[in-house]
């Protein structure tokens, strides 16, 4: 049993029965195995799922903002962070997905969509394996064989951060955050479309790509490195290159997530919550912070405690958080879709 949708459905307080969840596939492009696999274990427990997709085509305001509304949880899909919060700042959506957080909509996603909801993450955006074009031939070319196998597996979600988040004790000075009452579930789940080792090797060189820190939503401080355990396709072990990036961006607090790994918050509480590997190794969640000296510090985070003990507002975000010189560099590469607004 995941622990991530009974986690999110026990964060809304009613029966999945009940609910609607909305899910956003930008990420991973709007296509429909990522989706089934996101979606699969809600639609077993009995809850209503829509799908808003946007990342191929224009979606009108009114659409967007009638299906924000309508949804009890908003299901963002792992996948190119960068992608999906460029689309969503085009679209007039990004907006749309804070007010809703501010409402107390429970937000939920994986790896992309752990990002999101915060300032910034650390994110495989410049990896030309997760840009649009190769990911809608790739998925052109797959046999219907291949598909229907996927969704077989569907419903396998490795790691959530789920939380729900009333007010941080830093934020006197902005009102609109002190009233917030907002729920979060977010999950570090690999997608399973990895190449194999063949098609690896063949393609060397297109694995000679940079983890780049990319902006999110901004609803929560810091930056997230989802699968802070795991080597990609680049062959940089993420937790080693999370350490540079937190030294070119001192000021931000750093959580990394390791798979299968989970951080709930639950009003000013929050917990930690894990699945043993077949090993009978216990993945945790990290916390990253530098001294006065500038010196990284990894620790592994508590099981519980406080919110606003572990996250941490910056006093004047326009002033500490750096922008990251390669992002233009990666728009150019995996350029937005062009279409009216």
């Amino acid at each position: 049993m995941s622990i991530v949708g009974p986690s999110v459905i026990a964060l809304t307080g009613r029966p999945p029965q009940d609910l609607s969840l909305l899910y956003i596939g930008t990420a991973s492009y709007d296509l429909s195995e990522s989706r089934h696999k996101q979606t699969y274990e809600f639609i077993k427990m009995g809850v209503s799922v829509k799908s808003l997709d946007v990342a191929n085509q224009h979606v009108d305001r009114h659409e967007l903002e009638e299906a924000v509304n309508e949804a009890d949880i908003i299901l963002v899909s792992g996948g190119n962070t960068l992608y999906a919060v460029d689309r969503w700042e085009h679209l007039g959506l990004s907006d749309l997905l804070r007010e809703s957080a501010l409402r107390g909509t429970v937000i939920a996603g994986g790896s992309a969509g752990a990002i999101c909801w915060f300032e910034g993450g650390h994110s495989d955006s410049m990896d030309p394996k997760t840009h649009r074009s190769f990911k809608l031939n790739k998925y052109a070319n797959k046999s219907d064989d291949s598909t229907e196998s996927f969704h077989v597996e569907a419903g396998r979600l490795n790691s959530s951060f789920v939380a729900e988040c009333t007010n941080f004790k830093e934020t006197e000075a902005n009102p609109k955050k002190m009233q917030l009452t907002r729920k979060v579930s977010l999950d570090t789940f690999m997608e399973s479309d990895v190449d194999s080792e063949k098609e690896m090797e063949d393609e060397s060189s297109a694995n000679d790509w940079e983890y780049i820190r990319v902006e999110g939503l901004g609803i929560f401080p810091g930056i997230i490195c989802p699968h802070h355990d795991c080597i990609q396709s680049n062959g940089v072990l993420r937790s080693t290159d999370f350490k540079s990036m937190m030294k070119r961006h001192p000021y931000e607090i750093g959580i990394g997530i390791d798979n299968f790994a989970a951080l709930e918050f639950d009003g000013s509480n929050f917990r930690v919550l894990s699945i043993e590997d077949e090993v009978g190794k216990v993945p945790e969640v990290w916390i990253y912070f530098l001294d006065d000296d500038g010196t990284v510090h990894s620790k592994i985070c508590p099981r519980a405690g406080k919110v606003a003990d572990l996250l941490q507002m910056l006093k004047d975000p326009a002033k500490h958080l750096l922008p990251d010189k390669r992002v233009d560099v990666c728009r150019k590469k995996n350029p937005q879709l062009q279409s009216r607004i």
